[in-house]
């Protein structure tokens, strides 16, 4: 997974395992084409902001916040990855 450490990883492959439905659940939002976008371009934003020499936990809260009202909009299709990610959902 890119970007995640190996303890990251190894927490997310036990969640996976421990919890399928919130895979499946992962594999309908990889085809919603329009949260699919989102999320890509918060992606490609942070890489730049972390290029830029801004640490990379700081680009995320400032990049997330910028598109805040898009992601909630996709509030609950983004649920499963929120608590993949151990963020326990948007509010």
């Amino acid at each position: 997974m890119k970007g995640v450490s190996g303890d990251q990883a190894e927490q997310i492959a036990k969640t996976l395992e421990e919890n399928p439905e919130i895979a499946s659940s992962l594999k309908a939002l990889e085809s919603n084409k329009e949260v699919k976008d989102l999320l890509e371009k918060i992606q490609k934003e942070i890489e730049e902001k972390k290029k830029a020499g801004m640490p990379e936990q700081y680009a995320a809260v400032q990049v997330m916040g910028k598109y805040k009202s898009e992601l909630a909009k996709h509030r609950d299709a983004l649920a499963p990855l929120m608590q993949l990610m151990g963020m326990g959902g948007m509010r």
